[in-house]
């Protein structure tokens, strides 16, 4: 056994390095390698965010993709919509709105001449175009924006003119001579107050938004950039990213900023203990847990509770000890194998994400969660992660969601080194009441939003009585009990899916004859611990296998089958997970279209998509069969529904766009050529993706683009020649265009929502101007970053 150190020598040397830390600027140890790319500094030996340096653009990326959906009652009542879609890696000011800080940060209060001059910034050296919330503004809402505008005319300020010039130019007749102003030049407009154009109904909704803003400087626009942001319409949802500087500004500068002294506790990070412990018995000495259900809130659960054991360095464990750390447990928070997840959120907002949140504290305040999110025992080491959460207060109150977006790596400990635990209360509400029925206005509320944000993997779709007979004729009676749910389930998830070339409908059946017989099950034989912790067996129609995969299915289906794997033999989840697994290259990162399209049926090959090469003859063989008996069905499956976008309404594919009126004529021109066949296009509608876009803009702005309309290079050649502008996704609003130039194929479709994380294109397998799909599937089926594009008028 090796010696040890005096238990009363062993106090006194660390009670001396406490006393030292502060100056000799010890740091603890840690492992992670994000602690040196945090800006930090040292608060009684512990590590600490130092918020004079900390920014946005400081922090790392977001961990794990996610949503939040707002359906269009709440969205009303708000004034603005919320809602959003972000991925894995992205940036937290690409996902964070200003409406969601607003008493967090008070970043509103900020104007851009605040911001330049605490981040250097020069705005003269930047364009209008950088600031998208510009864009969002008509001539009414600048004029009320900035007062002193007011009593200025349009021969003062020419970007206004220009504004007012384009837009009589391209208003018709009949709008004019309705407003009493056909017989009206700008020029009768020159010596105008704004103030009195603003308050016309036709003059005053002119959209900056029509103007190519990258000709213009902010010193075009008269105190603009003295004017706080909270003045400019839509400011709620523009994100952090998308003003000027703002990511760059230290924290300590906000005007809600954390505060600049520490004060809390500190604590040693005593023992590192992994998810094996607390399967059944509480904790009993947690200091974790939510502002819902307080900060002492035990963990017991199958899955284990991993934790930091810390200690007190005041008392060193000895009795009395004054903060109540000794034996103290800091649990890992999250759904993995050893996290827990608690109550958390409120008012109407709360119901976000279940209303759960990982376990955790908030030593900085409420602006975000630190959340223990791994430990390993053979190094010693936990690591942390911050999480955020949406907030909407105001004459509309909608409370706060759950603490869910991240995690953002943050510092890690190692044993014996030191933890900021802060000042979190530990002790949970008293006796919490009940609730009273809530009105009946607000429980609707509440269900339209758990609704929206729901994925939307049963839309309703018809099986073709006949074609399923023709199909279940191929089945052996052995399996005819299973696969008379089973079959079914996967017709409809490939209709949903989009998926309607029967040669891969027939391969989709044989693989799950194959795998399972058609009995989404278990794996033979499987059992917990065999891929890796926890009890990530096959199961499902494809025997979906191991964490990873599971943690994907859960990310992409919004349903927590890491801690109930068990979820993935349900039918309508199994039949979901394998025929968009197998179209979208999942599994393997082989995909459908490679092996199956067109005449080319590589039946073989093809087991590729879900196994190496085992029975790969045999699914062949089974594929051959269910081809022959569909091809003789006259319809497969059908559906009213518009596939995988809830936005969608019957009769009409996008109520509007964000955008400038260019986008919003495409919009209208996308509801009328919607679902239209595109078979008089190339390849009878096959390769007709160029060709169906340039059919909405010859309807929506005159004209077709590309010197060869019908491909999709020669359509992008010239949106990047002048006919468009290259934007982010955070930027991007119905309307726009988005390429997928990939390694074998290219496509072209349009942008359905803010965000683009909804697209809409041509559908090869239907020759239908109708395949609707998130951003995310269709980048995985071209294996290539889609790139957008806002056309010019």
């Amino acid at each position: 056994m090796p010696s040890r150190l005096p238990k009363n020598l062993t106090a006194l040397l660390l009670a001396l390095l406490l006393l030292l830390a502060p100056i000799l600027r010890l740091p603890p140890a840690h492992a992670d390698a994000w602690d040196e790319h945090i800006p930090s500094t040292v608060y009684n030996g512990a590590i600490v965010p130092d918020w004079g340096n900390i920014t946005f653009s400081t922090l790392p990326v977001i961990s794990e993709a996610g949503s939040l959906q707002i359906p269009d009652s709440l969205a009303a009542q708000l004034g603005y919509n919320p809602s959003r879609i972000w991925s894995e890696n992205t940036p937290i000011d690409q996902v964070l709105m200003l409406g969601d800080l607003q008493e967090a940060f008070g970043l509103q209060t900020f104007d851009l001449a605040t911001i330049a001059q605490l981040t250097g910034l020069n705005l003269n050296g930047i364009s209008l175009a950088n600031f998208p919330l510009i864009a969002q503004q008509t001539l009414a809402s600048l004029v009320d924006a900035i007062p002193q505008l007011a009593q200025r005319t349009l021969d003062q300020v020419p970007i206004l003119k220009d504004l007012v010039s384009l837009n009589l130019n391209n208003l018709g007749p009949a709008a004019l001579s309705n407003l009493a102003l056909q017989s009206l030049t700008l020029d009768d407009f020159g010596s105008s107050p704004l103030s009195e154009l603003a308050n016309n109904d036709l003059l005053g909704q002119f959209s900056l938004g029509d103007l190519n803003l990258s000709q213009y400087s902010f010193n075009d626009i008269p105190g603009l950039i003295q004017t706080p942001l909270e003045n400019l319409q839509g400011w709620q949802q523009t994100f952090v990213g998308q003003v000027p500087g703002l990511s760059q500004m230290p924290f300590a500068a906000f005007p809600n900023a954390p505060a600049a002294g520490y004060f809390g506790f500190i604590a040693i990070d005593d023992v590192t203990y992994g998810p094996m412990e607390h399967c059944s018995t509480p904790t009993r000495r947690s200091i974790t847990g939510s502002d819902k259900v307080g900060f002492n809130y035990q963990c017991a659960q199958p899955r284990g509770c991993a934790y930091l054991e810390l200690n007190s360095p005041a008392s060193l464990g000895v009795a009395g000890d004054p903060t109540g750390l000794h034996g103290a447990q800091w649990i890992k928070g999250g759904t993995g194998q050893g996290a827990q997840m608690v109550p958390g959120g409120h008012g109407i907002l709360g119901v976000i994400n279940g209303g759960q949140e990982p376990t955790g504290r908030l030593p900085f305040g409420p602006v975000f969660k630190v959340v223990l999110t791994n430990t390993d025992e053979s190094s010693g080491t936990g690591t942390f992660g911050i999480y955020f959460r949406v907030c909407h207060h105001g004459l509309i109150d909608l409370g706060c969601t759950p603490y869910f977006i991240g995690p953002i790596p943050w510092f890690s400990a190692q044993e014996k080194g030191i933890v900021f635990v802060g000042e979190t209360p530990g002790t949970p509400p008293g006796d919490i009441p009940d609730i009273p029925p809530l009105p009946a206005e607000v429980q609707q509320q509440i269900d339209a939003l758990i609704q929206a944000n729901e994925p939307d993997f049963l839309s309703a779709v018809t099986v073709d009585g006949p074609c399923l007979a023709k199909v279940m004729s191929q089945v052996p009676p052995s399996e005819s009990s299973a696969a008379a749910t089973t079959v079914p389930k996967l017709l409809e998830a490939a209709q949903r899916a989009g998926i309607t070339d029967r040669a891969q409908l027939a391969y989709i059946l044989a693989t799950a004859e194959t795998e399972t017989n058609f009995r989404p099950r278990n794996e033979d034989g499987g059992y917990c611990g065999e891929y890796g912790p926890g009890c990530y067996y096959g199961r499902g129609d494809v025997q979906l296998t191991g964490q990873s995969n599971y943690q994907y299915w859960s990310n992409r289906l919004g349903v927590d089958l890491i801690n109930h794997p068990e979820l993935a033999n349900q039918p309508d989840l199994a039949a979901t997970i394998a025929v968009e697994g197998m179209r979208d290259g999942t599994f393997t990162g082989n995909r459908l279209g490679q092996y199956i399209n067109g005449q080319n049926h590589d039946f073989v090959g093809a087991r590729h998509i879900v196994n190496d090469s085992d029975k790969s003859d045999q699914v062949a063989q089974q594929a051959d069969q269910f081809l022959g008996a569909l091809n003789q069905c006259a319809t497969v499956a059908t559906t009213n529904d518009t596939n995988l976008t809830s936005a969608n309404h019957p009769g009409q594919l996008i109520a509007r766009s964000n955008g400038n009126a260019t986008e919003q004529k495409i919009v209208n021109a996308i509801n009328a050529h919607y679902n239209e066949s595109s078979a008089g296009g190339p390849g009878g509608g096959n390769v007709a993706c160029a060709y169906e876009v340039n059919r909405v803009l010859q309807d929506s702005i005159g004209h077709k683009i590309g010197s060869n309309p019908n491909l999709v290079s020669s359509v992008e050649a010239d949106l990047q020649s002048g006919s468009g502008q290259r934007i982010g996704a955070q930027w991007a609003h119905a309307g726009d265009v988005i390429v997928f130039r990939g390694t074998s194929d290219d496509h072209i479709g349009f942008c359905l929502n803010d965000g683009c994380s909804q697209v809409l294109s041509n559908s090869s397998s239907q020759s239908q101007f109708r395949w609707v799909g998130s951003r995310g599937s269709y980048e995985t089926y071209y294996n290539t970053q889609g790139h957008i594009y806002r056309v010019q008028g």
